[in-house]
């Protein structure tokens, strides 16, 4: 049986709380130091329209200077290189994303017009780069429900020599 200290150490107790879980699986938005330690890719894809194209998703790992999220991973939120000639301006930001990378595109001239080779992403040419990635929150919903999470975008390619 109960003693009665113990009965009014519990009425007369003020230590009540509400704990909230924190996710700390979820990186946070923000602009992070990170380098690429991967890189998933889908060649010659059809999209819904008939186009044909190759996708790329680069793998980031946020530096471990980072106060919060040190060593997280997160993916890229997918960077498109249509095959088809019919769709000139769609590989404009492909194009913006291997200047942002460092990788350099033949330049050439053809019906007065000036064209750039768009070169396929290999892992040896991006693997240990250090870059600054835009991390934000994609949502979408598919067959298997709805999605929230965190995806990133390239800002720049980081120089040994560059202040961030």
């Amino acid at each position: 049986m109960a003693e009665i200290d113990d009965i009014m150490k519990d009425v007369e107790s003020d230590d009540v709380y509400y704990e909230e879980a924190v996710d700390e699986g979820q990186i946070q938005p923000g602009t992070y130091e990170a380098t690429i330690v991967a890189l998933r890719r889908k060649l010659n894809t059809k999209t819904k329209k008939g186009y044909h194209c190759d996708i790329y998703w680069l793998r980031y790992k946020i530096d471990k200077e980072s106060p919060m999220f040190s060593n997280r991973l997160v993916r890229d939120s997918g960077q498109w290189r249509y095959r088809s000639s019919k769709m000139k301006r769609a590989n404009l930001y492909y194009k913006k994303f291997l200047d942002k990378l460092g990788i350099g595109l033949t330049k050439s001239e053809s019906d007065g017009k000036i064209r750039y080779s768009l070169p396929s992403i290999s892992e040896e040419m991006i693997l240990g780069k250090k870059v600054l990635i835009n991390v934000y929150k994609e949502e979408w919903s598919d067959s298997r429900g709805y999605h929230n999470e965190p995806v990133a975008n390239l800002v720049k390619l980081i120089d040994a020599n560059d202040d961030v």
